[in-house]
């Protein structure tokens, strides 16, 4: 049967080229190395050597390009400074029960048939992993990418974030409809902190950021990932403090996917706790379950990246999604709260402004809260998603746990209002796409061993 043709999928790599030359111009004019490269380049040997060639280094300037970016996203440590996230002294068991002749079930996107193997390729994807009954059935990995290596989940570390404020609000200590700026006066008369903690955990704050500090490459030259502009916040509390009340939100289905609520929810966690995000991490969930340390991207004050800079192996994170998944369906022995994780996942009334579009474009019949996609299904499933094509997906029914980790290239800078948020969150491409995504795993389900 065809597959998904190449020139379509060359197509979709020449824009997003294309679309890094305006991603660059904000961060001040840095200089684009080979922006049309595709990541899955076998001849390329970047930072490779001693040393490396000065044309395969990987700087602030271009870690975000391919084909540095799948280096770099295997390495932030090396890349900008990072607080450690110590693992289990005892770790979650994840037994092996391989099905066979998985790489070549097959699936449909937008009426073509995928193989799953070339899926994998052409989505730029590093390691993936399903997990069934808490049982691998299935693990790659692809273009030098090991089980050892930690790799960055980008904005998955939100659904971290949001679980662990779900811990402080069921222990009483975190009151979701107080405003946030009860817990950090800092932020009066700042829409983070004017609006609950509740509305910050569902992206539901009418925020808009300067057109020079843009939700995400505002917070990335912040924290340091990135050149930063001069004048420009070198921390991520005074990032915060340069947004402003979008006089434009309307009430009612309201919803802006953007950087600086989990960060301001974080804020708000440390000062309850009197512990830093990452001695959070550890103790209520990392040091539960995980076999490896993680570790986090920090600013120059040494605050944690809440909203995007975890990185971990992927059987690592392959137990924090089954960990959810078995606390989801009440089991105490999970390592992570019952009640709250449900707290986390109860069912948000935000489903049908996805369905219609008014919220966000790509994702219909989806809902949202505390930093999760409730993706509607029937089965009470739910995804954490991260820029450049890291997934989680767990499906409590079918006892499915995935994720995927991925280099992909995504140069299209973020819009600073919703509006301009639904535009970019539009183009995505089609094998890129949850949908996709989830196709994929249902093939991989339909074939194994029930």
């Amino acid at each position: 049967m065809d597959t998904v043709p190449r020139h379509r999928i060359h197509w979709q790599r020449k824009c997003r080229a294309i679309a890094t030359i305006a991603l660059l111009a904000v961060t001040g004019g840095v200089a684009a190395q080979s922006l049309g490269q595709s990541n899955d380049r076998k001849d390329v040997d970047v930072m490779e050597g001693f040393p490396p060639s000065p044309a395969m280094r990987v700087t602030k300037t271009n870690a975000f390009q391919p084909p540095y970016m799948r280096w770099a996203f295997r390495h932030a440590r090396e890349t900008s400074p990072t607080a450690g996230v110590r693992h289990a002294s005892t770790p979650m068991t994840l037994p092996e029960r391989p099905a066979a002749s998985l790489d070549d079930v097959q699936f449909n996107v937008e009426g073509q048939s995928v193989k799953l193997s070339d899926y994998l390729r052409d989505t730029h994807t590093d390691g993936f992993i399903v997990l069934h009954k808490g049982q691998i059935v299935f693990e790659r990995y692809l273009d030098g990418f090991g089980p050892a290596q930690p790799h960055i989940w980008a904005s998955m570390t939100k659904s971290l974030t949001g679980l662990m404020a779900a811990m402080l609000i069921v222990d009483g200590r975190l009151n979701p409809e107080a405003r946030l700026a009860t817990y950090v006066p800092e932020l009066v008369g700042n829409p983070f902190g004017d609006a609950t903690v509740a509305q910050n955990l569902d992206m539901e704050v009418p925020v808009a950021y300067s057109p020079e500090l843009p939700p995400d490459l505002g917070l990335f030259g912040a924290v340091g990932i990135i050149p930063r502009r001069a004048g420009a916040p070198d921390n991520i509390y005074d990032f915060l403090k340069t947004v402003s009340t979008d006089k434009r939100a309307v009430t009612g289905d309201y919803w802006f996917y953007q950087n600086g609520s989990p960060e301001a929810v974080a804020w708000a966690m440390r000062r309850i706790s009197g512990k830093s995000w990452a001695e959070l991490a550890q103790e209520t969930v990392w040091s539960k379950l995980a076999q490896d340390d993680a570790y986090i991207q920090v600013d120059s004050l040494g605050t944690e990246m809440a909203s995007g800079g975890l990185s971990t192996t992927l059987r690592d994170a392959a137990r924090f999604a089954d960990a959810v998944r078995r606390a989801q369906a009440g089991d105490a022995d999970a390592g992570i709260p019952v009640q709250a994780v449900r707290a986390a996942l109860h069912p948000r009334g935000n489903q049908a402004g996805f369905a219609t579009g008014r919220l966000a474009a790509g994702r219909p019949g989806y809902a949202y809260g505390d930093y999760w996609y409730q993706v509607n299904d029937g089965d009470g499933s739910v995804e954490a998603s991260g820029r450049f094509g890291q997934k989680i997906y767990i499906n409590p029914k079918k006892e499915l746990s995935v994720v995927k980790f991925s280099s992909s290239p995504d140069s299209a800078p973020r819009g600073a209002s919703a509006e301009a948020g639904k535009t970019v969150a539009a183009r995505n491409g089609s094998l890129e796409s949850s949908t996709a995504f989830i196709a994929a795993i249902r093939a991989v389900y339909g074939a194994i061993p029930h």
